[in-house]
C-alpha cells in the first residue's frame, strides 16, 4: 500500500553529484531508469499540464545525453550534476502530477518480495 499526504512530502532535498562519483555503475544506471520513468509517467499522468509536460521532456532529453555518460565515466562531474538537476525536474513534474501504473504497480511488487521497485520497470513496461 502506498499513501501519499502533502505532509510527507520533504522540506528539502539535496542532490549533490559529488557524493554520487564513487557509485557504481550499476546504481548509476538503475537509480537513472528510475528518473526516466518518473518523467515518463509525469508527461503521461492524466494530470499533466504544460509547465509539468516542459520539466519533465527536458528532463528526458538530459538523461539520454548524460546517463550514459555517468554510467561509462563515473567521475564525469558535469554529467552527474546534469543527472542531479533532472531529478530535480522530475521531482517538480511528478509531485504536482503523481506517478502512474509503473511505479504503483512496481512499488507493490518490490514490497511483496523484498526488490527495489526499479528493479520491476521492465517487467511493468513490457506488460503495459
Amino acid at each position: 500500500m502506498i499513501m501519499v499526504d502533502t505532509n510527507s512530502l520533504a522540506a528539502v532535498t539535496v542532490n549533490d553529484p559529488e557524493l554520487m562519483i564513487s557509485k557504481p555503475a550499476s546504481l548509476t544506471a538503475a537509480t537513472g531508469m528510475d528518473a526516466l520513468t518518473h518523467a515518463v509517467e509525469a508527461v503521461v499522468a492524466n494530470g499533466a499540464m504544460d509547465v509539468t509536460d516542459a520539466t519533465a521532456l527536458y528532463a528526458i532529453r538530459q538523461i539520454f545525453e548524460y546517463l550514459p555518460r555517468a554510467v561509462k565515466h563515473g567521475n564525469d562531474i558535469e554529467a552527474r550534476e546534469q543527472m542531479c538537476y533532472s531529478c530535480f525536474l522530475n521531482g517538480i513534474a511528478f509531485s504536482n502530477v503523481g506517478l502512474g501504473n509503473v511505479h504503483a504497480m512496481a512499488h507493490q511488487l518490490g514490497g511483496l518480495y523484498g526488490l527495489p521497485h526499479r528493479v520491476w520497470y521492465k517487467e511493468m513496461v513490457d506488460v503495459q
